[in-house]
């Protein structure tokens, strides 16, 4: 074998079936004379009756099955999704176009399957990450990221030139939002912090979660300095009431070297151009998805734009002037709340006047 191979409609429904209508956790391909072909994929139709004896192992996750199927003498292609969430634009599972080369194939396959990837690369539309390795460890997320963020694409969402539709979950930001809606029926912690984002399809998306004992330096590393995040963060208040353990806080994160679009798209729901005026918090990416929380979220920031305004203290501060308010914040409280029921009743009298004076024909002012 050698030069250039063919990419079939036999590879490119099993791409098909895995990328675009996941219908397959992975698939593996490989060179077969002149052709590049499935290794592993089965069409549906095909597929028989179920087998019992043919069932993926539950203790192994599906990229720990695509890599025992691969082999350890011979070159592979294969795609398997991989949770680039933390990294720019790209999404919590993301397909990825993995190049198998390991040490003990051949020399003359290995150069064989280096130059063919990039058939695969052009005819595979949807995937936008490649990566080589010659072992497992190489294989791994980690190993992928690392190598994104030396020479990975742009980290900035690319809009496009039409109409963009928004406000639909990623899978695994459907998951960790019910987890937290549940923890929070509960009264357990799961999780220590969760960030959101608007993945690289315009999905509302995870960027990153971390349990409750992960540093704060880690919470604080998932909120770019260049880029849009919505944060939620649970914080340990059994030092401020006995009533309740946990107060979680709900936050946009827009810092100020964001690019614009970016910015404009988690202040309001509108990238300035294409996507028209959804001015409604209901519209809006940050509406859709702090109303997907319900009655999780004790506690909206707003927006933030830098570190200070997120960090332990400023949280713990926020929870204390709730429940553990000195006799002075509490007077404060009594006449903030009298202005504002004075207000409101003012307005609601000056309503009453405008309609009152409208009935009779007249004109208000």
């Amino acid at each position: 074998m050698s030069g250039n191979l063919s990419l079939g409609s036999e590879a490119m429904n099993a791409y098909s079936s895995m990328v675009e209508y996941r219908e397959a956790d992975y698939v593996i391909f490989k060179a077969e004379g002149s052709a590049i072909v499935p290794e592993n994929y089965v069409p549906v139709s095909d597929s028989g009756e179920y087998d019992p004896d043919d069932q993926p192992d539950p203790d192994r996750s599906p990229f720990d099955e695509f890599l025992a199927a691969l082999p350890a003498d011979e070159c592979r292609w294969g795609i398997c999704l991989a949770d680039l969430g933390s990294y720019g634009s790209l999404c919590s599972d993301d397909p990825v176009l993995y190049t198998w080369l390991p040490a003990a194939a051949p020399a003359s396959q290995k150069a064989l399957y280096e130059q063919n990837t990039a058939v695969l690369a052009r005819a595979f539309d949807l995937v936008q990450i490649s990566h080589s390795a010659a072992d497992h460890a190489g294989l791994s997320h980690g190993a992928v990221l690392d190598r994104l963020a030396v020479s990975g694409p742009p980290r900035a969402l690319h809009f496009p030139d039409g109409d963009i539709s928004f406000g639909r979950f990623a899978p695994k930001a459907e998951e960790i939002v019910m987890d937290i809606r549940r923890d929070s029926e509960a009264e357990v912690m799961t999780f220590g912090h969760a960030i959101f984002k608007m993945n690289r399809f315009f999905l509302l998306d995870v960027a990153q979660t971390g349990d409750p004992g992960a540093p704060h330096e880690e919470f604080l590393a998932g909120l770019p300095a260049d880029d849009c995040r919505w944060g939620v963060y649970t914080l340990d208040i059994s030092d401020l009431t006995d009533t309740r353990s946990t107060f979680t806080f709900f936050f946009t994160w827009i810092p100020q070297d964001a690019p614009e679009k970016t910015r404009r798209l988690y202040e309001s729901g509108s990238d300035g151009t294409a996507m028209g005026a959804f001015e409604a918090a209901e519209f809006s990416p940050t509406g859709r998805l702090a109303g997907k929380f319900d009655q999780a979220i004790d506690y909206f920031l707003s927006t933030v734009s830098d570190h200070s305004a997120v960090s332990r203290e400023n949280f713990h501060e926020k929870a204390r002037r709730i429940f553990k308010p000195t006799e002075g914040e509490k007077m404060e409280d009594y006449w903030a709340e009298k202005k504002f029921r004075d207000e409101a009743r003012a307005a609601e009298q000056e309503a009453h006047i405008i309609e009152g004076e409208a009935e009779e024909g007249g004109l208000y002012r």
